[in-house]
């Protein structure tokens, strides 16, 4: 008995250190303390983006070194509505879950095209694990009311800067025979809501495809029909567009993107919002 309740006992040991070990290696590189903005540039030069969603845009990649580094144009709103200077993990909601997301990675490919003159102002609102039902409810999700923090946190935000976009990554959630028939109607909806909380009936949206990743078949199809439904809205909705996934990797887990797939996708949410952005200035 007493040599079952000492392997017992190891067993546990070796399991608390391995947890804390992989603790550790999530967090190693997060910034140990925030550099508050106090005075920001004048608010006809400030740009806002919402960086909404479930976890992919909450981010779950690992952070490193690179995605620390500050942009003396770039400023993030923690939660209790508090400009910092942006560093990666902007999503603070689920702080033993939380990693890299693609936010900062748009943020730096948008301004290098924009005139120097302009900041970005990035508005995290991204809650692991939420369907779009969820957010169209209110409900409180993961300790977090999911509609009322979004307009608490924009309309705050508007008193220092125009909003140009909401940046979205979600479905996952919705990926089911049951949920997918109402999709398209209830993310329309959705987006119907956040445009008219900023002010703005054409307001860009840039809505990123799920991953499909290769060698994964769990999910596989239904992800595909949901990435089929973001791409009818946005042929349908012409201040929408898509951030493609295709060539995108996995973590382990095989539902979230990796760090270099974050970057990646950062990138693409530019580029999609720039090309929307241009063509209709045409």
């Amino acid at each position: 008995m007493r040599g079952r309740l000492t392997r017992f006992m190891l067993l546990a040991v070796l399991f608390s250190l391995s947890a804390a070990m992989v603790q550790d290696e999530r967090t190693r590189f997060f910034p140990r303390s925030q550099v508050y903005v106090d005075e920001l540039p004048p608010k006809g030069k400030v740009w806002l983006f919402v960086l909404a969603g479930q976890s992919n845009m909450a981010g779950r990649g690992v952070v490193e070194p690179c995605d620390t580094v500050p942009h003396p144009r770039i400023f993030s709103v923690i939660p209790d509505k508090r400009w910092v200077v942006a560093k990666e993990p902007l999503q603070l909601y689920q702080p033993a879950l939380t990693g890299l997301g693609p936010g900062l990675a748009f943020a730096r490919a948008l301004i290098e095209e924009l005139d120097e003159e302009i900041y970005i102002g990035l508005i995290p609102c991204a809650v692991g694990g939420s369907s779009v039902g969820n957010w169209l409810s209110d409900s409180l999700y993961n300790g977090v009311k999911l509609k009322s923090n979004f307009t608490d946190k924009l309309q705050w935000a508007k008193e220092h800067g125009t909003v140009k976009g909401i940046i979205w990554h979600q479905g996952e959630a919705d990926a089911t025979t049951v949920k997918l028939p109402r999709y398209k109607a209830d993310l329309t909806l959705l987006f119907d809501y956040f445009r008219e909380v900023a002010g703005d009936d054409e307001l860009p949206i840039i809505a990123g495809e799920l991953g499909i990743f290769m060698g994964v078949e769990k999910n596989r199809q239904e992800y595909m029909i949901l990435n089929d439904i973001l791409y009818e809205i946005s042929h349908e909705d012409p201040d929408m567009a898509l951030a493609r996934s295709f060539g995108l990797k996995a973590k382990e887990d095989n539902v979230h993107f990796d760090s270099w797939s974050q970057r990646i996708m950062g990138k693409r949410y530019a580029s999609a919002w720039l090309a929307l952005t241009r063509n209709k200035n045409q």
